[in-house]
């Protein structure tokens, strides 16, 4: 680890005969505690404010925990730990160069119908002020096709929001990206009765899904958490869905409506579990 000295010197005025000594700074004045990230011996490790969330994945991805891939852009060196974090670390010769955590490991996002796994959502990172607001980094990892494991590109399309993308020969094949294929065995005959229930028609798109996020609830792989930017947002939202509810709960009368009925429940259900973690408190008007 390099480390640098920066020397202040204070000349004294030769009028005054006054002398200053000179002041050396031997370490960086940070942002974050350390200066590289984890999993790298002998460095100081930046601190994490939780554990990662569970792999959730094929257990040959395994293999790549606990490893670090890093890729330099601009001034700052990037450090992805699939499963575990992401890390920042400015590498120009400052004082108050910057070192810190984008994002830890939280869960997969799916496609539409819980088939495959779709990116990967590493929440909770270090400190960021975004329009006055303070708010916490975070970062979406992607994962392609590719000769050797390496991370092949970082971007920051929106504040202290990153989009990175992760290649390696294990995301070549459909075995790693296939939800079946991650499911303890006690699961993969309820997920593959789903499938043949919907081929046949017996369960709807939505059912499917139903079906497929009550699976991958129970083992752990579920984010049901949905995150808000702000207060407002959330009230808005949930005031929205009870003027919804109210309005179905009148006019239910075909099997349509009460198709829509019970989606709209469930997310008003799930929303309201939302906030009740949030610690707020909204009037149930039902």
């Amino acid at each position: 680890m390099l480390t640098c000295a920066v020397l202040i010197l204070l000349i004294s005025s030769q009028s005054n005969g006054v002398k200053v000594d000179v002041k050396v700074v031997d370490s960086h004045s940070q942002i974050g505690q350390g200066q590289s990230g984890l999993y790298r011996p002998g460095a100081n490790k930046l601190t994490a404010s939780r554990d990662p969330g569970p792999l959730c994945a094929h257990s040959d991805l395994a293999q790549i925990v606990g490893k670090c891939y890093d890729i330099e852009v601009s001034e700052y060196k990037y450090a992805v730990c699939p499963f575990h974090n992401i890390t920042q670390h400015e590498v120009a010769l400052k004082w108050n160069a910057y070192h810190g955590i984008l994002g830890i490991w939280s869960h997969w996002s799916y496609d539409n119908l819980y088939s495959k796994f779709a990116h990967g959502h590493y929440t909770d990172g270090d400190t960021c002020t975004k329009n006055d607001k303070t708010i916490l980094r975070t970062a979406l990892l992607h994962h392609t096709c590719g000769k050797r494991t390496r991370v092949v590109s970082v971007g920051e399309p929106d504040t202290c929001t990153y989009n990175i993308t992760l290649e390696s020969p294990l995301f070549c094949h459909s075995v790693f990206s296939d939800v079946y294929n991650a499911l303890p065995e006690t699961e993969r005959k309820q997920f593959a009765m789903s499938t043949l229930e919907f081929k046949h028609n017996v369960l709807t798109d939505e059912g499917l899904k139903v079906e497929r996020r009550k699976i991958l609830d129970r083992i752990g792989c579920l984010n049901m958490k949905k995150e808000f930017k702000d207060l407002e947002e959330c009230e808005r939202e949930y005031n929205d869905l009870i003027k919804e509810h109210k309005d179905l709960d009148e006019k239910c009368s075909s099997e349509a409506d009460e198709n829509k009925y019970d989606e709209l429940q469930n997310k008003y259900d799930e929303l309201k579990r939302v906030v009740a973690e949030s610690g707020l408190v909204f009037p149930d008007d039902l």
